[in-house]
């Protein structure tokens, strides 16, 4: 462009979502329940800083269907999405919550193009005053284009649950001191992964020893671990319910140990209690939490060998 030219800029223009899904059941719902299965993380699990997994899609709840019934990969919270292709009304809103509470969901997703202000409202006020393990979402769906382009999907957070809220309506003996530290490492960790250029993903923080990040693939996810009493950190790839996995990834140790840079403990598959079987994948190091001082060089520390565990992992656990 010659430097005396003006730019030229097309104009984003708002596309009616009826024109690229005519029915929410056997159009819109079947397309994100296979975004969330097929894709490396989708845009739904980044805007709700959740790994999901779907368990059924029209699922029957009483005399209702329930669009997609899906959980959190990680501890397996409940999660119910409802879907709308025209504005919000109260009937979606009174089913989300009458799924929410047929199968005792934790998270309420609500998804359609248009929010009416009372239904914005009432999520608002439904977060503010639910317990704090009970989060619900109202989820725009926006679909735009830009002269000729193929069509952009953009899901976009109209309400969430704010994190501080929450974290101020807990009573006092809610969340021991240990929880309330893991709850603030975590927290400042999710906020170093969004500033940097990292393969990694944020994701939602909570008062627990680990925290979590996808790997592309159902059954394998990379876990992050502060262990207080033993003054550990530790980085895990779990692999869930595939033994063939974990021993073909073993034929490759030595290679594997090469490409990370660091020792690595192997721990072979077994039952947990739960009856599923898991083998991981660790690096260890020490760790004293308690010292704030030391944080960053934690965050620098999980950062740098998260982002090994991602490349290294990543394309062999594809092939299986």
């Amino acid at each position: 462009m010659n430097e005396s030219e003006d730019p030229i800029f097309e104009e984003l223009v708002p596309q009616n979502v009826r024109d690229y899904w005519e029915h929410e059941a056997h159009d819109f719902t079947p397309w994100l329940a296979g975004t969330i299965e097929n894709e490396d993380t989708s845009h739904l699990e980044d805007i709700l800083g959740l790994d999901l997994q779907v368990v059924e899609t029209e699922k029957s709840v009483g005399r209702f269907n329930l669009d997609i019934l899906a959980e959190v990969v990680d501890d397996g919270r409940q999660v119910v999405i409802e879907n709308q292709l025209e504005q919000s009304d109260h009937d979606h809103l009174g089913k989300s919550l009458a799924y929410a509470a047929g199968i005792d969901a934790d998270i309420i997703v609500w998804i359609a193009p248009v929010f009416n202000d009372e239904h914005r409202d009432a999520v608002q006020w439904l977060n503010q005053n639910t317990r704090e393990e009970v989060d619900l979402f109202a989820i725009r769906l926006e679909i735009w284009k830009i002269g000729d382009s193929p069509p952009a999907i953009r899901l976009n957070s109209i309400e969430d649950p704010s994190e501080w809220k929450k974290k101020a309506q807990r009573s006092g003996d809610e969340v021991s001191d240990t929880k309330e530290l893991q709850e603030e490492f975590w927290t400042q960790f999710r906020n170093r992964i969004e500033e940097s250029s990292t393969r990694l993903r944020p994701r939602k923080p909570r008062p627990l020893h680990y925290y979590s990040n996808p790997i592309g693939k159902a059954g394998f996810h990379i876990s992050f671990v502060s262990l207080l009493k033993e003054s550990k950190l530790k980085i895990e790839l779990i692999i869930k319910d595939d033994e063939d996995a974990f021993w073909k990834l073993e034929d490759e140790k030595e290679a594997i140990k090469q490409e990370l840079g660091i020792e690595t403990e192997w721990e072979e598959p077994r039952e947990t209690r739960g009856g599923n079987m898991r083998s991981n994948i660790r690096v260890t190091r020490d760790a004293d939490i308690e010292n704030r001082d030391d944080w960053e060089q934690y965050f620098d520390w999980l950062l740098e060998y998260g982002e090994c565990f991602n490349d290294v992992f990543r394309e062999r656990i594809q092939q299986f």
